[in-house]
């Protein structure tokens, strides 16, 4: 019987051995004393595979691996900062973070990490993860945030530029920066561009692609979104995208230190919103009838149905803003001039053209002095905590083992 004991006990320590060593397997890296090993590298993979939308198998995991190691380098040094200054985070604050960003009730926690182990994913790394990114924004909302100030002065120029900037042409688009390991090192980041053009070629999202692949931009940020003023981009960046479609993807685009990927998203003049359109409408169910209207000398004021020959429909549109007008009509006039015409377009059947006649600003000049203000605050925030975390890179004790 005590035999039978021992041995149930060496079997119950084997299993646990087996399991440790499961969950360990080796050291890959270091970052000061925190280590990091084999199995924490895997399960990243994996959370990224998965978020990607991609197979799990040796050619993609190879394909994001060195990126997967370089964040989870990025999540061991907010952890020894947040260490360092002594910030903590209790069980409690990390399953609210974890209900948010996963969009679950809170009382549902352990239903949540049981749908993970069902995926094969640990949870214990998902939390882990959590707690480290939730230590890092409490230390540096500690840091920067008493740091920064945003007078009236300030607000009063960013609401006179606003103002200045009304329906001059911008782009929202998206982009995937790969920088030079070493100066002239092209080979490294076009490396990376290819494994990345690969992916987008399989049909991974683009928006998943840049925010895992992605280097920091002169800017500080990973992924540019949002609206950017035609005159703000470099005479490059501004010529491919006026040649691009809402949409297209353009690759092999070569910077002084690196590669880039742009998307296009949007196009538009700034403030069409707020902008009030005069316009003429002409439609037809005969494509060349409405595509004859270019050659005329249209006038405004003066054209009447009369004038037009053959079965066209024609209406004047007087002071419409923009924003009360359908998609289809929006697209075509956010980008167009007065005194000019838009494409010829279909809408129920019927082919149509549009001349604009006059654009004129509302009253309202579209943003309020609060919104310029938490923008302008956030913009500085994330300059000056991935600076920080930048700085702390470039100083900390890495070691590679067996890379």
């Amino acid at each position: 019987m005590i035999f039978n004991f021992f041995i149930c006990l060496l079997v119950l320590f084997s299993f646990k051995i087996t399991l440790a060593d499961q969950k360990f397997e080796g050291i890959i890296a270091s970052v000061d004393s925190e280590a990091i090993t084999t199995y924490d590298l895997s399960e990243r993979i994996k959370l990224v595979l998965k978020s990607l939308k991609l197979e799990d198998n040796i050619k993609n995991r190879d394909s994001v691996r060195d990126r997967v190691l370089e964040l989870l380098i990025i999540e061991k040094l907010k952890k020894i900062e947040a260490k360092k200054a002594e910030i903590s985070a209790n069980n409690e604050e990390v399953i609210e973070l974890a209900s948010t960003i996963y969009n679950f009730p809170v009382e549902e926690f352990e239903e949540f990490k049981l749908f993970l182990e069902n995926e094969n994913i640990d949870s214990e790394v998902v939390v882990e993860q959590l707690k480290n990114e939730l230590l890092w924004k409490k230390l540096s909302q500690q840091m920067f945030a008493t740091k920064i100030t945003i007078n009236s002065a300030d607000i009063d120029a960013i609401l006179n530029n606003y103002k200045n900037k009304v329906g001059k042409i911008e782009f929202d688009f998206s982009e995937i920066i790969f920088l030079n390991e070493k100066p002239n090192d092209w080979e490294s980041s076009e490396k990376k561009m290819k494994t990345v053009i690969s992916l987008l070629d399989s049909g991974t999202s683009f928006e998943l692609l840049a925010n895992k692949f992605s280097d920091l931009n002169p800017q500080g940020n990973k992924l540019k979104t949002g609206w950017i003023f035609e005159d703000s981009l470099d005479s490059i960046t501004k010529e491919i995208l006026n040649s691009m479609n809402p949409g297209d993807i353009k690759t092999n685009i070569k910077m002084n230190n690196g590669f880039k990927i742009l998307k296009l998203n949007r196009k538009r003049r700034f403030g069409n919103e707020e902008i009030q359109f005069s316009f003429l409408k002409f439609s037809s169910i005969n494509k060349k009838e409405i595509q004859n209207i270019y050659k005329k000398n249209i006038n405004c004021k003066n054209t009447k149905k009369s004038e037009i020959e053959g079965e066209i429909r024609f209406l004047k549109f007087k002071d419409m803003a923009l924003k009360d007008l359908s998609d289809l009509f929006r697209k075509q006039l956010d980008i167009s001039d007065e005194k000019s015409f838009t494409e010829v377009f279909e809408l129920d059947g019927e082919y149509n053209l549009l001349y604009v006649c006059e654009k004129k600003a509302s009253k309202s000049n579209g943003i309020s002095r609060e919104e310029i203000e938490r923008s302008a605050f956030s913009k500085k925030f994330n300059q000056l905590t991935n600076t920080y975390l930048s700085n702390i890179r470039k100083s900390t004790n890495i070691k590679f083992f067996n890379k």
